[in-house]
């Protein structure tokens, strides 16, 4: 009668694991997480700069309403 011991069975998964295609594989799973990571990082730069952008924009609201206030005008003036 065949007996399979634990260590029968573990011997038998060690010896016949691809340890290059292993390696290969958490290698390839540890650069993307790091590419992932500085893509975040970039991410939260941008909305740093998005949000002193739209507080620019809040402070100069008076002349950003001139500007257009006045380029409704010429638009109407071209129409005639």
């Amino acid at each position: 009668m065949l007996m399979l011991s634990i260590a029968d069975i573990v011997a038998s998964v060690v010896f016949k694991m691809p340890y290059f295609t292993v390696t290969g594989a958490i290698g390839i799973v540890l650069v993307e997480a790091k590419s992932v990571f500085e893509n975040l990082k970039d991410q939260e730069k941008s909305m740093e700069e998005v949000q002193k952008m739209l507080l620019k924009i809040l402070e100069n609201k008076e002349e950003i309403e001139t500007i257009l206030s006045l380029l409704n005008t010429h638009k109407e003036e071209e129409k005639q």
